[in-house]
């Protein structure tokens, strides 16, 4: 065979050996990318079950929690901090020595002032302030009233350390929800940060998108828990974390890179900060007009309302409509247990007032419908409510703090 017949079938070969490499290494190179994406899907689907478990065990934990019957303890109180001017924490334990039940972060307890000095009992609720695993409950209150019958005053003036308070819970539907792959953010003003606290620990510890917290404060002298969120800021760099001040100290201005800013935040300043207004969730707790501002504020932007969450925990009066259409519908309300039968005076915000004066008895706690504590039975009739009830109300029940009677009525009272 000569020299140019041999010379094209070596050039064949080294063309078809070359196929075979690159064939072979495009099939390896292939091979390597299936496997390696198939490793990825794996991956990807094994964080998804583990989210989607993780999501179904937080929900059964905060059902057990939920549909647990909030009960009475006698605790202790063993710290006492001032968190600002007006603001202090109590850290209650069972008194005798019992491991408290766990909560949600987000609910609150009933306290029970007891009756002393002509003073009849009275009620109020306060969100438990700090991490739900700690072993103790811790209650931060604000002293906001003058009065000799105030709740507020009495823990900050006559209760210390060694003193022993009755409260009922923990207990409400305002807690933090399953946040996998959701935006977290935390909206407070003034004493509003309170339960917001723990939803902030406990993002720290679950699977979530992003966490961003905006606390609005009067003033550096009114700033309850102020130091903690500036260490969080520090300690937590992938949390978003802004204070504003209405009134900033003299001589000090605030900027946009700074933590601290003076003024005071927008909805508009909210949802600038967010990627995806769908995929978050939004918790807020301050004064009734500035949630209402805020929520509305969200909305325009673009939030869905069903992932606003809020609580409420001051009396407000029902709308003006409201009463004149009371007015002109008289009706009498009948306290069974009481023995009671009186026409209802529309002078009256609510039903429990109207209890209250008429000398029925029925328990109260936070009168806006948050708490249940006054929760009784209908045994006929119906009414209105002046605002939706935060609660989890059973068959037949309603909350006297927050409905007025459509027609007549006969309770359970």
């Amino acid at each position: 065979m000569s020299h140019w017949t041999i010379a094209p079938i070596m050039l064949l070969a080294a063309a078809i050996v070359t196929l075979l490499i690159i064939s072979s290494r495009s099939w390896l190179r292939n091979g390597l990318q299936k496997r390696r994406m198939e490793r990825t899907i794996a991956i990807q689907t094994q964080c998804w079950d583990s989210e989607i478990s993780a999501a179904l065990q937080q929900t059964y934990i905060n059902l057990s929690v939920t549909e647990r019957s909030a009960e009475w303890f006698t605790t202790k109180i063993v710290r006492v901090d001032h968190e600002s001017a007006d603001v202090k924490s109590f850290y209650l334990v069972e008194a005798s020595g019992s491991p408290l039940p766990r909560f949600l972060p987000g609910q609150h307890l009933l306290i029970e002032r007891p009756l002393s000095d002509g003073l009849p009992t009275e009620f109020r609720c306060y969100s438990l302030s700090d991490d739900c695993q700690q072993g103790y409950w811790r209650i931060s209150v604000k002293k906001n009233s003058a009065s000799v019958a105030s709740v507020s005053r009495w823990l900050h003036e006559d209760i210390d350390v060694g003193d022993t308070v009755r409260v009922r819970g923990p207990t409400g539907s305002f807690y933090l929800h399953s946040c996998a792959q959701r935006h977290i953010v935390l909206l407070s003003a003034g004493i509003g940060v309170t339960p917001l606290l723990p939803m902030f620990l406990e993002t720290l510890k679950r699977s979530h998108a992003s966490v961003s917290f905006f606390a609005q404060f009067r003033d550096v002298d009114h700033m309850p828990f102020g130091e903690f969120l500036l260490n969080a800021a520090h300690n937590f760099p992938k949390a978003r974390i802004q204070m504003w001040l209405s009134e900033f100290p003299r001589g000090v201005k605030g900027s946009s890179t700074n933590v601290i800013q003076e003024g005071k935040y927008t909805g508009s300043d909210v949802c600038n900060s967010i990627e995806d207004l769908h995929q978050t969730d939004f918790y807020l707790c301050g004064p009734e007009a500035w949630q209402i501002k805020l929520k509305n504020d969200l909305i325009e932007c673009g939030a869905g309302e069903k992932n606003i969450r809020f609580e409420l925990f001051q009396e407000s009066q029902p709308p003006a409509q409201l009463v004149a259409e009371r007015q002109a519908a008289p009706c009498s309300v009948h306290f069974r247990q009481s023995n009671k039968l009186t026409d209802f005076a529309s002078t009256y915000p609510n039903l429990l007032g109207f209890a209250m004066e008429s000398h029925v008895p029925i328990n109260s706690g936070c009168r806006t419908g948050a708490c249940g504590t006054c929760a009784v039975k209908l045994l006929l009739g119906k009414v209105r409510y002046i605002r939706k009830p935060q609660f989890q109300l059973k068959t037949n029940e309603i909350l006297p703090c927050v409905c007025v009677p459509d027609g007549n009525i006969v309770v359970d009272a």
